[in-house]
């Protein structure tokens, strides 16, 4: 467990917030699981508010606010958890889920992007080019 910290104004005070900075794998699929629809794999959708609330959820430990549940985050002002959100989101950038996700799905970008070797074409023996031949009888005049 390593926490990080960052202060914000609450309330006319500086208050510390701090929050995890290593997810458990089991959070980080729970993140993934609420806020990726892939019913379409070719045209995914992600729902960033629940990105952001199952962010904070997950990662805050100590804040000037009550946070233990969605009812109790989405009452904290815009302001204030916009500042918080910025902060935590430097750590977990929603790129990084997905990038993680893609690579449990496609494989690595060094396995996809590896040099494809040609395959040698065999060509048919060739003895020069063919060319038709004709026979010419001399014709015979008579005159």
């Amino acid at each position: 467990m390593v926490l990080q910290s960052f202060e914000i104004d609450f309330k006319g005070k500086k208050e510390t917030v701090e929050f995890e900075t290593e997810l458990s794998f089991g959070d980080t699929e729970l993140i993934i699981n609420k806020s990726v629809d892939l019913t379409d794999v070719n045209k995914p959708k992600i729902n960033i508010a629940n990105y952001r609330k199952l962010l904070l959820l997950k990662t805050i430990r100590t804040a000037p606010f009550t946070f233990k549940n969605e009812q109790q985050i989405n009452a904290v002002p815009n302001k204030t958890m916009n500042i918080v959100l910025e902060n935590i989101s430097k750590e977990y950038p929603l790129v990084n889920f997905l990038g993680d996700w893609m690579t449990s799905f496609m494989g690595s970008v060094e396995e996809n992007d590896l040099p494809s070797e040609p395959t040698p074409s065999v060509q048919p023996s060739s003895d020069g080019p063919k060319e038709k031949q004709t026979t010419t009888e001399p014709s015979s005049s008579s005159d």
